[in-house]
């Protein structure tokens, strides 16, 4: 999961507009309150929450707050400043980030950690996670009309 937050950077004080790895319970703590769309919401889609900090920065910027920066991290629980990256940057990581994540073999799509985790009944090779009892089913009846034709 991903969260972005705006926050004035402990200790200078510098304004970033932050995505933190693993969700919300890894944010900085001294996160300023919600005023533009998007801030603390849970993306399981990092290029979701990347673009979602963006548009928060500029807005951020274009309310005042010219210095605004973005910055990607994981405070892993504790307190501590992330790096500034410029947008590109962002974007580069976000994609990187989006392939290496785990998607449903049916389907395509990214298979959330806090979803419940399907498995289909028919495995010819080995385990596999699906993102919806649907897409488990799909397999499986697709597998066992493979073995009729048989």
């Amino acid at each position: 999961m991903y969260t972005a937050t705006r926050q004035l950077q402990w200790p200078e004080g510098t304004p970033m507009v932050e995505v933190s790895i693993g969700g919300i319970d890894y944010c900085n703590p001294d996160a300023l309150v919600a005023r533009y769309g998007g801030e603390f919401e849970e993306f399981s889609n990092p290029i979701e929450a990347v673009e979602t900090a963006i548009d928060i920065c500029r807005s951020w910027r274009k309310d005042g707050e010219q210095e605004a920066k973005i910055g990607i991290g994981a405070t892993l629980g504790m307190t501590m400043p992330f790096e500034e990256c410029s947008f590109e940057s962002a974007r580069e990581w976000a994609k990187k980030e989006y392939m290496s994540l785990p998607k449903c073999p049916q389907c395509g799509n990214l298979i959330e950690k806090k979803q419940e985790l399907w498995t289909s009944r028919f495995v010819p090779d080995g385990e596999y996670l699906y993102c919806s009892e649907t897409c488990a089913e799909e397999t499986y009846e697709y597998a066992d009309q493979q073995e009729d034709l048989c």
